[in-house]
């Protein structure tokens, strides 16, 4: 796939600050209009909001921060990301739980980090991000989940916290969320934990599952990796509404992707463009993998499968379909039966 590929963070962290928010009486619509975040993009299963998107939600949303961070159980943060935490609660000892979140919480974002050392029965956890500087606060939410998961293993700890930025949070709310006395306005965000069953086997750990849940993690960072943000976003939209009868023409998509998405044809643009990509770069995309895949799982003629994928002639269709595959529909079609034909 062609483009520019950048971090993102899963759009779950976004909705749920919408809920949160939506408690309060906050104009939600006019925060998600600021950001240019569409229902769509909130709300698609396994979502992620671009860098750029998803700092500018967080600046818009930062002096509500009071309605938005509370102490979580372990049972609200696995709703939030179950194969995350689920991972974490089947580890060999609390070292390596803390190890697997380290590693695998890119499935909560990837515009920031987690560093962690181990010494003895001592674990150290940095939090870095290079976004603006006031919005260091995200290290709150990531110390809560790291001590909540390492809950499930210690059944006696001490934590430390230093945090540089806790923006309109009081001191309260802080300690609160950590069970602990933290240390505000500091030159580092970490978490120290201490704990003579650090080390400690877990005798619940389930070493086949926790394969099993290793590779599903692998899988999931490899698409996020792939992934493209906003213009993935178009894509999968378009995919889906390819299967829509009432859609006709080029026009009609892209009235119904800006209708899905809540905005114009000039903002659609614009957020295609920071991705070096275009409306009609998109769209052929999806018209030519559809085409691909009708060509050779099904026996429907030229004819019907460029009207599926909204050409206005078989003739079009067949000359974008040679300049793409450098081959003819029938030619495609004759290569991939005679491929499949072939003895295994």
């Amino acid at each position: 796939m062609n483009g520019r590929y950048e971090k993102s963070v899963s759009n779950v962290l976004a909705r749920n600050m919408i809920q949160q928010l939506s408690l309060h009486n906050i104009d939600i619509d006019t925060i998600l209009k600021r950001c240019g975040i569409s229902e769509y993009e909130l709300n698609r299963p396994n979502g992620r909001l671009a860098e750029r998107t998803h700092y500018q939600f967080m600046l818009e949303t930062m002096k509500y921060n009071r309605y938005i961070y509370e102490s979580s159980s372990i049972q609200s943060l696995f709703s939030k990301f179950p194969e995350l935490i689920g991972l974490g609660m089947n580890e060999s000892s609390a070292v390596q739980a803390a190890e697997s979140f380290v590693r695998y919480r890119m499935l909560i974002g990837n515009c920031d980090r987690c560093d962690l050392k181990v010494e003895g029965n001592r674990i150290k956890l940095t939090y870095v991000d290079d976004g603006p500087e006031e919005l260091s606060t995200s290290a709150l939410g990531n110390f809560i989940i790291c001590r909540e998961l390492l809950k499930t293993y210690l059944p006696v700890m001490s934590v430390q916290v230093s945090l540089t930025h806790v923006g309109s949070l009081s001191r309260h709310i802080v300690n609160d969320c950590l069970e602990t006395q933290c240390l505000l306005h500091q030159r580092e965000n970490y978490l120290i934990i201490e704990s003579p069953s650090l080390h400690a086997p877990n005798h619940n750990f389930n070493p086949q599952l926790n394969q099993l849940q290793k590779m599903h993690l692998e899988g999931l960072c490899r698409q996020i990796n792939d992934r493209q943000t906003f213009a993935v976003v178009v894509e999968e939209l378009i995919e889906s509404l390819l299967l829509q009868q009432h859609i006709h023409n080029e026009h009609s998509v892209l009235q119904c992707v800006c209708s899905h998405l809540k905005m114009s044809r000039w903002t659609l643009n614009n957020k295609l463009r920071q991705d070096h990509q275009s409306f009609t770069d998109v769209l052929n995309r999806v018209r030519l993998k559809k085409a691909c895949e009708l060509l050779v799982e099904t026996q429907k003629s030229i004819k019907e499968i460029s009207e599926l994928v909204y050409f206005s002639s078989q003739a079009v269709f067949s000359r974008f379909f040679r300049l793409h595959a450098n081959m003819s529909p029938i030619q495609y079609r004759k290569k991939l039966a005679n491929r499949s034909s072939l003895p295994v």
